[in-house]
């Protein structure tokens, strides 16, 4: 699975946490104008936006093109990203799950 994440200072608690589970984690800083115009790559398969110093605007559009995709989109506070191994093991990153569901519902 291949990861993107957007916001806070670092992407490294993601890879460290995410071996095995995730092939490649990009990290967008989220500080950065380009970033308001750069597009999701194809190989994406699931979003998180990392509330830690991301514009309202960069977070809108992320979710809008992630949701016109159909890619899951997940938004963790500051704090929660210590807690991102439980997340990561947890179903709600099984991205075939979340599109079954998303197609029935």
């Amino acid at each position: 699975m291949n990861l993107l994440i957007v916001g806070g200072d670092s992407a490294e608690a993601f890879r460290q946490r995410a071996t095995g589970r995730i092939s490649r984690v990009e990290h967008w800083s989220g500080r950065k104008h380009r970033d308001l115009v750069r597009t999701i790559p194809k190989a994406t398969e699931a979003v998180v936006v990392v509330l830690d110093r991301v514009s309202h605007a960069l977070a809108k559009r992320v979710r809008g093109e992630a949701s016109r995709r159909g890619l899951p989109v997940y938004f963790l506070k500051r704090g929660q990203q210590r807690d991102v191994g439980s997340q990561l093991d947890s179903a709600c990153f099984d991205v075939q799950q979340y599109r079954a569901l998303s197609t029935h519902g």
